[in-house]
């Protein structure tokens, strides 16, 4: 473990509101946790876990798609364009979506849908009533769930070929979560599982690595994180996995220890070098969460970084965001800071800019407080416009009802 001391600074960027959730009003969403989405034509879309049209399943709804557009004022202008019911096509959509070359979107939910109400795998088309079709649903049997269940805040990742990869946190063979991949054929999509992972604290191989998306190199290599397992006493993972002859392969990128960082829930981002970058909600000097880069050598080995160390809530705690890496090497995330309605603060959302020297600046761009005009415990990676000059996310809590709001940042 190598360990770069950062520097610290603070400013404030220019904090707009674009919409507050309402509390349960039959319509709209609430509680945002996933990460926002862009169009080409710069409409943000996204998921609320709760919420939407009222449904028998789910008390209060079970959760949105929405999308966001701007008008000629620059006023943003947010309409559901889907309400999940829990019998029909899941329930809870806490993660982000993605979208194919077509226009359609692709995410999931964490439960619902079948006897174990597994979660499902769902396709949303562009037409007028944006058509939903569920794709794979898991767990829809009394028996022992091989096809893995609850994908929690995994979304999925598409391929140049059209296929879909995500993990879950439970179930397969295992009993551990697994990772898997969706492919259309003639007589529907089918899955793949790729890896099951094990369902005990101290298997080597990982377990539960259904917190974040996985990402893709280009060479169709799948990595990611496991908030458990390792080698050692080790408390977390960083995983690849590889499509041999004779199935898929799993390596071990990294085990965390505790000092090195512990629990990574956040997902990871490809560097220009190769190099992977991602966090950990616990560990490191303060207990509180580390920023890590891992970059490869020539032996296949990987090498470990600790970028910045979180402090016990001053200025952000307990990263589970994926990061977000602008053309310039910055780094932009999210730290939700206590645990419960903002204890030890509500979260901010921060910038890591590299030095010359190896040393990494933290910068602080927002603070939040949970007030009306503000948003708590932001959980999604913040994204760029087009230009690159606003950041946009979300916050689970906070706004006009405390159900969550989508921001913009001007740094």
């Amino acid at each position: 473990m190598t360990l770069l001391m950062a520097n610290w600074a603070w400013a404030a960027g220019t904090f707009k509101i674009l919409h507050s959730f309402p509390n349960n009003d039959g319509k709209d969403g609430d509680l945002p946790t996933g990460t926002l989405l862009f169009d080409a034509v710069g409409d943000l879309y996204g998921t609320a876990e709760g919420g939407g049209a009222y449904s028998k399943a789910c008390d209060g709804g079970c959760g949105v798609v929405f999308r966001m557009t701007s008008g000629s004022s620059g006023a943003w202008t947010e309409r559901v364009i889907h309400s999940f019911d829990a019998d029909v096509d899941g329930e809870f959509p806490a993660a982000g979506l993605t979208f194919d070359a077509q226009g359609n979107l692709y995410g999931t939910t964490s439960a619902g849908m079948g006897n174990n109400a597994g979660g499902t795998v769902f396709e949303l088309k562009p037409d007028s009533n944006w058509s939903a079709t569920v794709l794979h649903r898991f767990c829809h049997s009394n028996h022992i769930c091989k096809d893995g269940s609850n994908p929690d805040f995994s979304g999925v990742v598409i391929d140049h070929a059209g296929r879909l990869y995500g993990t879950t946190r439970d179930d397969g063979i295992h009993q551990g979560g697994v990772a898997y991949m969706l492919a259309s054929t003639t007589k529907g999509w089918k899955e793949t599982i790729l890896y099951s992972f094990c369902a005990k604290q101290n298997c080597e191989d990982g377990y539960r690595a259904a917190w974040a998306t996985p990402t893709l190199d280009k060479d169709g290599n799948l990595y990611g994180t496991a908030q458990g397992g390792g080698t050692g006493n080790a408390d977390g993972i960083v995983f690849k996995l590889t499509h041999t002859s004779s199935g898929w392969k799993e390596t071990l990128l990294h085990s965390f220890q505790g000092p090195d960082g512990s629990t990574p829930i956040g997902g990871l981002v490809f560097g220009a070098q190769g190099n992977l970058y991602g966090t950990t909600q616990g560990g490191g000097g303060y207990n509180s969460g580390t920023v890590f880069k891992l970059t490869p050598a020539a032996d296949g080995r990987w090498k470990h970084t600790i970028l910045y160390q979180f402090p016990q809530y001053k200025n952000g705690a307990g990263p589970v965001s994926t990061l977000m890496l602008d053309k310039a090497g910055n780094l932009y995330g999210t730290a939700a800071g206590g645990i419960g309605p903002c204890s030890g603060g509500c979260g901010v959302v921060y910038k890591l800019a590299p030095g010359s020297s190896g040393r990494w600046t933290y910068t602080v761009l927002h603070r939040f407080t949970d007030a009306k005009n503000d948003g708590a415990e932001p959980y999604a990676t913040p994204v760029f416009d087009k230009v690159g000059k606003h950041l946009y996310g979300t916050t689970a809590f906070g706004g006009t009802d405390n159900m969550g709001v989508v921001y913009e940042i001007t740094p």
